[in-house]
């Protein structure tokens, strides 16, 4: 009885699993999951066909792999026009600001459609941050505080330019430096103060980059996995207390986005100014210098011709010129009524 009812199981999966991978959105890409289900709004099917069939989103993450690579064999990928009831509950998000989250205990993930993510362009980067989500979870049991996992889903998907760039210089001018833990604290406040806490967690997780690249990324993503603490991961892997690791950071955060570092900009752009003002300047003045030496030739040319060699217009002008110094105060040259 217990044999015939696994063999039942077995094969209900078999037959779920068939039917899963015969729908047109799990044309599933190299680097995914055997098994990628679209599931949430009907209208959106084929919008998820074509982003979970696109290579780039599955393509290996930094010191992770892929995600079969961390033992992930399946995702469920939703797609709703309302974070806060269109999804499971694990996946819900009231806040409307939030694009897209994701669940790495049960490699769920929830996109939100609309008004400038609508298409796979912009719901590609969404994607690719959440399934940086699943590889990490998956390749550190979860053990990672916050500005960790989010700053690792930025850097892993590429969601950085120079717009962020500036908003984070302009704020790091304004307030100073942080702490990892105040980036903590930040995601949960209003939408200002959560993306200063993805930019500030991705300039940290750039920082490990800096030390140890993507070899380091996988030492302490393993570490963290064995149930290892950040500061233990970290002492392990570059030798460095997190204390030390902070200071660092904090150090690298001057350096790229402090005043000195926007005084040095300013420098190089006005000095780059400068240099273009000179150039156009000496080009103008090469350009009339030697029309100017064009012109005195023509003038010597036509004081030293022979006067059978003087054309009839150069006479004409000349006379003109001769006239016009000759007229009389009342009138013209010629002019009768001329005294």
């Amino acid at each position: 009885m217990k044999r015939s009812s696994l063999g039942f199981a077995v094969l209900a999966v078999l037959a779920t699993a068939a039917a899963v991978l015969s729908r047109p959105a799990l044309q599933v890409a190299p680097g995914a999951p055997p098994v990628v289900e679209v599931l949430g709004d009907p209208e959106f099917s084929d919008l998820g066909a074509r982003l979970v069939s696109d290579p780039a989103v599955w393509k290996p993450l930094p010191g992770i792999g892929t995600l079969p690579d961390v033992g992930i064999d399946s995702v469920q990928v939703w797609l709703t026009s309302d974070l806060g009831t269109g999804v499971p509950p694990g996946l819900s998000h009231p806040e409307p600001w939030v694009a897209g989250t994701a669940d790495p205990a049960t490699a769920r993930i929830a996109l939100k459609t609309g008004p400038g993510l609508n298409g796979p362009r912009g719901l590609r980067s969404v994607l690719r941050h959440e399934i940086a989500h699943i590889g990490l979870g998956a390749a550190t049991g979860c053990n990672y505080p916050r500005w960790l996992t989010e700053g690792y889903a930025q850097y892993a998907s590429g969601e950085w330019s120079w717009e962020d760039a500036w908003h984070l210089q302009s704020a790091f001018l304004r307030r100073g430096a942080t702490t990892l833990d105040e980036i903590n604290l930040r995601f949960r406040r209003h939408s200002t103060e959560a993306r200063m806490g993805y930019l500030l967690s991705y300039t940290a997780v750039h920082e490990l980059a800096v030390i140890g690249g993507e070899a380091g990324h996988a030492a302490v993503f393993r570490r963290l996995g064995e149930g290892a603490t950040v500061e233990e991961a970290l002492r392990l892997t570059f030798g460095i207390t997190a204390e030390n690791f902070e200071v660092r950071w904090k150090r690298s955060l001057v350096d790229r986005y402090g005043w000195l570092y926007l005084l040095s900009r300013a420098g190089v752009f006005w000095l780059a100014v400068t240099g273009l003002v000179l150039f156009v300047a000496l080009r103008r003045s090469n350009r009339d210098r030697t029309r100017l030496e064009e012109l005195r030739a023509e003038e010597l040319q036509m004081v030293e011709a022979p006067p059978d060699e003087i054309h009839p217009g150069q006479l004409t002008g000349m006379m003109s010129v001769s006239s016009g110094f000759t007229a009389g105060p009342t009138g013209l040259p010629g002019d009768p009524d001329a005294d």
